[in-house]
């Protein structure tokens, strides 16, 4: 058991690093530790299982992505402001499609939310960049699409 608890501490000095999980547990009086082990398996439930994933995926991806965003454009970093932009747009035609297509592609993929939370989570986490990769690789060819024509002499 003493193993258990030796995780358990080196798991509690991670999230000390985290001003949101120190204030939760001040509040709550909840170790962070097992606050955070309650959420994340909650949160897998939820998905895994399809009990609320639609609500949970929309919400897990809208929270932290948001945040970046409103603290990108208050610091006026057009890197983080493309990429976010980028996100949102690409969350909002997978929720679109979602929307229209939901029982078929649960039909013919059952973990259909599991790889939608993993894809959003290679979208905005900054570790991954997701988000400025498709933007690097699908701006040229929109701003193409959409340029005017050059006027002729």
């Amino acid at each position: 058991m003493e193993h258990v608890e030796a995780y358990r501490v080196q798991f509690d000095q991670y999230l000390s690093k985290f001003r949101t999980l120190n204030y939760i547990e001040a509040k709550t009086k909840v170790p962070k530790v097992y606050f955070t082990l309650g959420a994340y398996f909650i949160i897998s439930v939820s998905v895994f299982f399809n009990i609320y994933a639609s609500l949970t995926t929309n919400t897990l991806g809208l929270l932290y992505p948001t945040y970046r965003l409103l603290l990108a454009a208050q610091k006026a970093d057009v890197d983080n402001l493309k990429a976010f932009g980028t996100y949102f747009a690409i969350f909002a035609l997978l929720d679109t499609i979602e929307e229209a297509l939901l029982e078929v592609l649960l039909y013919y993929f059952p973990f259909y939310f599991v790889g939608k939370l993993v894809f959003l989570f290679w979208l905005f986490l900054p570790g991954y960049q997701g988000a400025s990769t498709i933007y690097a690789l699908a701006a040229p060819r929109f701003a193409a699409l959409f340029a005017e024509p050059k006027k002729q002499q």
